[in-house]
């Protein structure tokens, strides 16, 4: 998903300055990847969103679900993002902005017969099974929510990457010690070792390897949303904290 084209040097890395593909090709109706670009944007914000509504506007379930619905059906069919361009910033916070005047705007009020007339819905999957979670305030739901949605599918990104590459020990190891701890607590080196049928130092070179690709997979999907290098890592660290951001 990232672009090409020029390149720039920020904290001694090279930035792709178009890297906001995703972005510009849900701009356009005319790009080829315009639809594959808005649900990308779909899949990775319509929690967020969905919990925002919920919680900001204290919408019930039903309505939250038709709002987030009926926002992305406004990306296709309003200007929401034609004057969006990177010098705005992150793309996080211009969304956040836009959540609130379309809900002011109360486009739910809009009729079932011109939402099904030649709109093509997204396949969002706001089932009753979904709550925000935790507590805070409408801003702080939307960013962990956010978080959890991006990492997600940065998993299972990298679940698909690793079992192609025949590497699907490495991931069930992850999975254990990181992703999937027993409630007692991760086990150790040495009982995974053993678990895995490998050695201790088979298992600490295998997860700084899967740790690794999972923090490279995140970082692309967030440089998708950000300008340069520096609002990437900043929106990593916003997002996770230490645990991705370094």
């Amino acid at each position: 998903m990232a672009g090409s084209g020029t390149t720039s040097k920020e904290g001694g890395s090279t930035f792709p300055t178009t890297r906001w593909t995703v972005i510009r090709d849900a701009k356009d109706p005319a790009s080829p990847a315009y639809r594959e670009s808005l649900e990308h944007l779909a899949v990775l914000y319509w929690k967020p969103i969905y919990a925002y509504f919920r919680r900001k506007w204290n919408k019930k379930h039903e309505e939250a679900a038709d709002l987030t619905q009926e926002f992305f059906i406004a990306l296709c069919e309003k200007d929401f993002l034609q004057h969006l361009s990177p010098e705005h910033g992150r793309f996080r916070h211009y969304v956040m902005a836009a959540l609130d005047n379309f809900a002011r705007l109360e486009f739910r009020a809009r009729s079932a017969q011109k939402r099904g007339g030649g709109v093509v819905l997204f396949s969002i999957d706001a089932g009753d099974a979904f709550q925000p979670s935790g507590s805070g305030s409408p801003e702080d739901t939307f960013l962990r929510e956010w978080a959890r949605s991006l990492l997600a599918q940065a998993i299972q990104e990298m679940k698909e990457e690793f079992a192609a590459q025949g590497q699907g020990k490495i991931f069930a190891l992850f999975t254990d010690r990181d992703l999937e701890p027993p409630p007692e607590g991760p086990a150790s080196y040495e009982d995974l070792a053993a678990r895995h049928g490998l050695s201790a130092t088979d298992v600490t070179n295998a997860l700084y390897r899967a740790r690794k690709r999972l923090r490279e997979i995140v970082l692309g999907k967030v440089r998708d949303t950000v300008t340069t290098e520096k609002d990437a890592e900043a929106e990593m660290r916003e997002l996770f904290g230490r645990r991705l951001a370094e």
